[in-house]
């Protein structure tokens, strides 16, 4: 079973694509640069995880977005954390359904819990 997520650096030309594959433990980051020259990467394996993680980030891009914006112009993001702060970045959307649903895939699928940290400002909750 695969989960595929995308997320774009704070270059506009370069953008990664995640491949998780579920069934080896296992992951892919390839590269797009200039959205033709694409670096397809080896799957290496996953480091112990911790817990899925979905939290809300200011687009990197959003320079005049202020603090007062910040529901309206942020992105979700999904993770994954190991060694209690390290972050594998899975997917970034504005779609909640979208994340929560490959939260969900992906905690069931590694036996992890999920933490919500985009519902409530400044909130955590366990999932």
């Amino acid at each position: 079973m695969f989960v595929t997520g995308k997320y774009a650096s704070s270059n506009t030309f370069y953008k990664q694509e995640v491949i998780l594959d579920l069934n080896q433990k296992c992951l892919r980051q390839n590269n797009t640069f200039l959205w033709f020259f694409v670096f397809k990467a080896k799957c290496t394996p996953l480091p112990l995880i911790d817990y899925v993680l979905i939290f809300r980030t200011l687009y990197a891009k959003c320079e005049t977005c202020s603090i007062e914006d910040f529901n309206n112009s942020s992105l979700l993001q999904l993770s994954l954390v190991y060694n209690k702060n390290r972050r594998i970045i899975i997917h970034e959307s504005q779609n909640q359904t979208e994340i929560f649903n490959k939260a969900k895939l992906i905690a069931e699928s590694l036996n992890l819990k999920i933490r919500d940290s985009a519902s409530q400002r400044n909130k955590s909750i366990w999932i």
